[in-house]
């Protein structure tokens, strides 16, 4: 027979009964290295803002920053449109999040970095 501590139990109940909780990120393609960047050897990032949807999906990306500015900017978001979440909850509910945000870093011969998904 297993014990299992009281407070163990009652951590256990309060997470899974939980009717809220934030959209998580399940998969989501790397972003394509733009050729004309690589063969300058230009490294950079750009900040996407989005929604999640009730579904998962992203929704309405667009940059709110990037260095240099339009330079991975199409390739961020192609990226981030291929992305999916499991849904936020709201009171048991699905429900869209809006304003998630994460930075893409484009570096030469490191596997990109991502923050914030």
């Amino acid at each position: 027979m297993r014990f299992w501590p009281l407070g163990a139990l009652v951590l256990i109940a309060a997470c899974t009964g939980s009717p809220n909780r934030p959209a998580e990120f399940v998969s989501g393609d790397d972003p394509n290295y733009p050729a004309e960047a690589r063969e300058k050897h230009m490294e950079g990032y750009v900040v996407v803002e989005y929604t999640v949807s009730a579904e998962g999906a992203v929704a309405d990306a667009r940059v709110v920053e990037a260095q240099p500015p339009q330079v991975f900017d199409q390739a961020a978001l192609e990226a981030v449109a291929r992305w999916r979440y499991t849904p936020r909850y709201v009171n048991g509910a699905p429900a869209a999040a809006t304003g998630v945000r994460s930075t893409l870093t484009f570096k030469l011969g490191e596997a990109e970095d991502y923050e914030g998904y």
